[in-house]
């Protein structure tokens, strides 16, 4: 780790970002959509075993492409026969409402706050909920009871709940669903500092969090 600091302040390689990760995690590798398959088929086996239905998707800084695999990954997991739940957990920038032309309406913030929300079937096996209509604190309504019920809730239908989260730059928010997952899938951009990331797995470790996959970016 100190080589990496010292040396090389900026992720190039996924050796480098096994390096600041450590092992194990269940993947690394590029993201481009012949790789998504795969992955999904060893997070099926691995992650989503039947005692476990919530992943949360993260990152360090934003751009990093979270939401865009937050969004193919659930659409793979769908095409495969498994039932999923898409979740746009990004309050504070929402986003996968434009993906799936949806709306962002009845969504999650509006659950949170004790409004209705609404799944939106966009197509076989796959359900998306949008952000929703933001009038609190982001973090006080992740802290919510409301959110550990309703994805309890949706594990019973779901094999597999995709959380779309904000950068870990923007705020806490992350660790609201790492924690409940008891784990979290990374994005990383290449060229990524290995402080960042290195911070970002501590506070994975502090909410009693670990890395399951690791996807490096190189785009």
């Amino acid at each position: 780790m100190s080589l990496i600091d010292l040396h090389r302040p900026c992720i190039r390689s996924e050796r480098e970002l096994n390096a600041v990760f450590g092992e194990p995690i269940l993947a690394a590798r590029p993201l481009v959509p012949e790789a998504l398959r795969a992955l999904a088929q060893q997070l099926l086996a691995y992650w989503f075993d039947g005692r476990r239905s919530l992943l949360p998707v993260i990152s360090a800084g934003a751009r990093d492409g979270r939401s865009s695999l937050a969004a193919q990954l659930a659409t793979t997991f769908a095409a495969m026969g498994s039932r999923t739940l898409l979740i746009d957990a990004d309050l504070r920038s929402p986003s996968l409402h434009r993906k799936f032309s949806i709306g962002n309406r009845a969504g999650l913030a509006d659950f949170l706050d004790g409004r209705g929300a609404r799944l939106a079937a966009c197509g076989d096996n796959l359900a998306v909920l949008a952000a929703g209509s933001v009038r609190e604190d982001p973090l006080e309504l992740l802290s919510r009871e409301r959110l550990r019920r309703f994805l309890a809730a949706a594990a019973r239908p779901f094999r597999v709940v995709i959380a779309d989260t904000p950068a870990a730059a923007r705020g806490p928010d992350h660790e609201m669903f790492s924690a409940l997952a008891g784990g979290a899938l990374v994005v990383v951009r290449k060229g990524e500092e290995a402080r960042r990331l290195a911070r970002l797995r501590r506070r994975l470790a502090r909410c009693g969090a670990r890395p399951v996959a690791a996807v490096f970016n190189y785009t």
